[in-house]
């Protein structure tokens, strides 16, 4: 197999600059799938401000999620169905925008990957058994409001109204009882 020798100071160097990864790929003449293998053979993260959002998202689920007693883990490979494992459910973590007074979440059954060249299927009821809903403080260093929805209660778009009494969503808000349960069973 042909692998292309890359100067891996020089391409941490980059890395180190902001490059993404198209960018990177470009500068070193190497493949999109070879910038990500690279990279996790590196230890090094995304330069992608959206993709390290959900990041923060998903460890600050997890941070409370562990802080209220509850068995939390991240899965090892990035390709596993669900974010985390939470006292054995599997949860998806997403990160909303607030509009407004509301916030909305996207859940397409086609997403994207690769820098939008490859698309694939994202089937959340079958993958997830709850979907966490983070929405950040506006200084993105906390929690402002957690919703567990189960998978049963999914939509393509899902648009919460958090300071408001006839929000659908609202008796989901911080409501951990769901998996406090599988906790209280072990």
């Amino acid at each position: 197999m042909y692998t292309k020798t890359i100067n891996e100071a020089e391409f941490c160097a980059a890395h180190a600059r902001g490059l993404k990864d198209a960018e990177l790929a470009n500068q070193f003449g190497i493949s999109l799938s070879t910038v990500k293998r690279r990279k996790r053979e590196l230890g090094l993260g995304s330069n992608c401000a959206h993709n390290n959002r959900g990041l923060l998202a998903q460890r600050m689920v997890a941070e409370y999620l562990a802080g209220e007693g509850m068995s939390t883990e991240v899965p090892a490979s990035h390709q596993a169905p669900a974010d985390l494992l939470v006292n054995g459910y599997r949860v998806e973590v997403k990160l909303g925008y607030r509009r407004s007074a509301a916030v909305q979440f996207r859940l397409p059954e086609q997403r994207n990957s690769f820098q939008g060249q490859y698309q694939y299927h994202k089937d959340y009821r079958k993958d997830t058994d709850y979907l966490a809903l983070a929405v950040l403080n506006d200084a993105e260093d906390a929690l402002e409001y957690l919703y567990l929805l189960p998978a049963s209660e999914l939509q393509p778009t899902i648009t919460l109204h958090p300071e408001q009494p006839f929000c659908r969503y609202q008796q989901y808000l911080f409501n951990l009882v769901p998996l406090r349960v599988a906790c209280a069973a072990a």
